[in-house]
C-alpha cells in the first residue's frame, strides 16, 4: 500500500508600507441623529495599494482554514512605539479583499511579531494551508 504525502498550500507576501493601526481603522460620525461608521481615507489608501500590491506578487489561493504569520519592521520609518496586535486586522482585511483567503473567519491561528531587519519591507506574511485541513 502506498501513501500520498501532501504538502501544504503556502503564500508568501511582502509589503513595502506598514498598516495603519486597528484603532484607526474607522471613524464615527452623526447623521440624522444615528451615530455613522465609516472607513478613514488613511485606511482606504493603504488597502488599496496592498491589494495592487499582492496582485502584482501573484500570490495565489488559499482556500479554506489557515494560518497566518506576520512579521512586522520594528522601528519602520518611526521610533513611536506600536502595538504588534492592531497590525493583524488591516492585514487580513487585505489578504480578503485581494482574494488570498476566502475569509479571515477561516483563520485557525494567527501570530504577529516584531523583526529587526526585514532587509526593506514593512511587513512579510506567511499564509499557510491548515493543518486541520490536510487530515480530511
Amino acid at each position: 500500500m502506498t501513501s500520498q504525502i501532501r504538502q501544504k498550500a503556502c503564500v508568501r507576501l511582502v509589503l513595502s508600507e506598514m498598516p495603519p493601526s486597528a484603532n484607526s481603522l474607522r471613524k464615527s460620525f452623526v447623521r440624522n441623529g444615528k451615530v455613522m461608521s465609516a472607513k478613514t481615507d488613511t485606511y482606504s489608501s493603504w488597502r488599496d495599494a496592498a491589494i495592487w500590491e499582492i496582485a502584482s506578487q501573484r500570490a495565489g489561493r488559499i482556500d479554506g482554514p489557515y494560518s497566518l504569520s506576520i512579521a512586522v519592521q520594528r522601528h519602520w520609518r518611526s521610533k513611536r512605539a506600536r502595538d504588534i496586535d492592531n497590525i493583524i486586522k488591516p492585514v487580513s482585511d487585505a489578504l480578503v479583499k485581494a482574494g488570498v483567503v476566502t475569509d479571515d473567519s477561516l483563520a485557525e491561528s494567527v501570530s504577529a511579531h516584531w523583526a529587526d531587519d526585514l532587509a526593506g519591507p514593512a511587513v512579510v506574511v506567511i499564509v499557510q494551508e491548515a493543518v486541520e485541513a490536510l487530515a480530511a
